[in-house]
């Protein structure tokens, strides 16, 4: 632990000497990557006097498009570790999906109009009761994957990328659970399907008789699905054709098929309306981010001679 604080310390000085670092497609990469950029910097780390790794505004920013203000405080707080968490691995060189991108002080101010400073002063406060704190797993800030609601279970990593994120699992979210009918027509959802696969079989009017779900997951989110010739990844159906999630029925209806969708998102790590709940029954924001992300520890990254 203190190899790694000394490290994330001396990186908040020298981000232009950090190699980019790629990793598995989870996100998920061993300590041994922290070890072998202390052994390289280990004097200069050592000379660092509480740099400030992590950009407050920016973290504000993020959170603010991440989170609504109106949900409860602790639930706010247990996000903003969870987006410095993430900001914490870019800073490192261990490669993201992708860069989070929050509100700049104009869109907020013109978004909130003449409740902008009570709003805002909910986030920043979020942000300074959580400061410098991150969440690690061995060692490593973790790859704080969340989403907005789950269908009543959150998902195992693995379900996903095939690889095993230990901090990754599924647990039980039951009071997390939101449902949306969707409603497509069928012409319309095989010339999404066609667009994106040319190559597949499918008869529309026949459409129903043509769909088989071939496997779910433990959370009963669809991990793969057959449409005419064609297997999917549940993950890949639902993004065609715009589902909230892939943890879906489906029912027949005419010249339509009705999508039964519980959830909003991946559903993978913490659920964001789910930790809402969990700080309305009392749970603290530690509490929060210790039963979504399993084993990990909450940690200040700033060193401290």
């Amino acid at each position: 632990m203190k190899n790694f604080i000394r490290t994330i310390a001396f990186i908040g000085g020298c981000l232009f000497l950090i190699p980019l670092i790629i990793v598995y497609a989870s996100g998920y990469q061993s300590g041994e990557v922290l070890q072998e950029i202390n052994r390289q910097k280990q004097q200069e780390a050592a000379k660092a006097n509480n740099p400030s790794l992590i950009d407050q505004e920016k973290l504000i920013g993020i959170l603010a498009k991440e989170v609504p203000y109106t949900h409860e405080y602790e639930a706010v707080k247990a996000q903003a570790v969870v987006v410095r968490t993430y900001m914490a691995r870019r800073i490192l060189g261990i490669q993201n999906k992708g860069e989070l991108v929050g509100y700049t002080a104009e869109e907020m101010k013109k978004l909130w109009g003449e409740n902008y400073n009570d709003i805002y002063k909910t986030y920043e406060q979020a942000v300074k009761e959580t400061q410098n704190e991150i969440i690690l797993y061995n060692d490593e800030p973790i790859e704080a994957l969340y989403h907005e609601a789950s269908g009543g279970r959150t998902r195992d990593a693995k379900a996903v990328y095939n690889v095993d994120i230990p901090y990754l699992k599924n647990v039980v979210s039951e009071e997390d659970n939101i449902s949306k009918q969707i409603k497509l027509s069928k012409s319309e959802m095989a010339n999404q399907l066609r667009e994106v696969y040319p190559d597949i079989v499918i008869d529309e009017t026949l459409l129903e008789n043509q769909i088989q779900i071939v496997e779910k997951d433990e959370a009963e989110y669809i991990k793969s699905i057959q449409i005419g010739n064609a297997i999917l990844k549940g993950e890949d159906f639902r993004t065609i054709l715009g589902l909230p999630s892939s943890n879906f029925s489906i029912f027949n209806q005419g010249k339509y098929l009705v999508f039964d969708v519980r959830g909003v998102g991946h559903g993978i790590g913490l659920s964001q309306n789910g930790a809402n709940e969990l700080a309305k029954s009392g749970k603290t924001y530690k509490d929060i981010i210790k039963y979504y992300y399993t084993d990990i520890s909450i940690q200040n990254y700033v060193y401290k001679k």
